[in-house]
């Protein structure tokens, strides 16, 4: 029995099993001040034979607005059939972001960028970013198995502004000038006496 099972672990590994290590989402910044755009990368590692995807994107239409998808580099010169979603940001989704490689060969082996999200952070608060719906397919056109991850940001208030230099700088000798007069004050004092 136990030689029955090397065996079949032999054969998996070397029958060129198609597996995908890893889909996670990589966003530009995890804080972003309100008002400002974050952009996530939709990463995909250890995948070999990958000729086609498709996947949604779920997030919080209080916090942030999407504002756009483009094809990342890993299909960038060789994908025919790019599909930038559809956008709704009143049920914080995009739908139906995908790629295809086209007529007969093999996907591809390598890991990289598989589309590029583009947020407005509109409010304060969280925002899960997650993965639905997806779909990996080989050049069989038959399902690669995949573990996926999201992300999460949070949007925080536009910082305070410092004093500018020059009104600072002003504050400082306004202090010295009166600190400076007192301790004049005393001294003349201390003489007249």
């Amino acid at each position: 029995m136990k030689r029955l099972v090397q065996l079949l672990c032999l054969i998996v590994v070397f029958s060129g099993g198609v597996f995908a290590d890893n889909l996670s989402l990589q966003p530009s910044t995890t804080t972003p001040a309100l008002g400002n755009s974050v952009t996530v990368d939709v990463i995909i590692t250890g995948v070999s034979d990958l000729y086609a995807f498709q996947f949604d994107i779920d997030f919080n239409p209080a916090v942030l607005s999407a504002t756009g998808v483009v094809e990342g580099s890993l299909f960038g010169s060789i994908g025919v059939f790019f599909s930038p979603g559809f956008i709704d940001n009143t049920a914080g989704t995009i739908t139906f972001i995908g790629d295809s490689l086209s007529g007969p060969g093999p996907g591809v082996n390598i890991d990289g960028i598989l589309a590029t999200l583009t947020f407005e952070a509109i409010g304060v608060g969280s925002s899960s970013i997650d993965l639905a719906n997806i779909l990996l397919l080989d050049s069989n056109l038959f399902d690669i198995p995949l573990d996926a991850s999201g992300t999460a940001v949070t949007v925080a208030s536009s910082a305070v502004p410092e004093p500018g230099s020059w009104v600072l700088l002003g504050a400082v000798v306004v202090m010295l000038v009166v600190w400076g007069g007192k301790k004049g004050l005393r001294a003349n004092r201390s003489y007249q006496g």
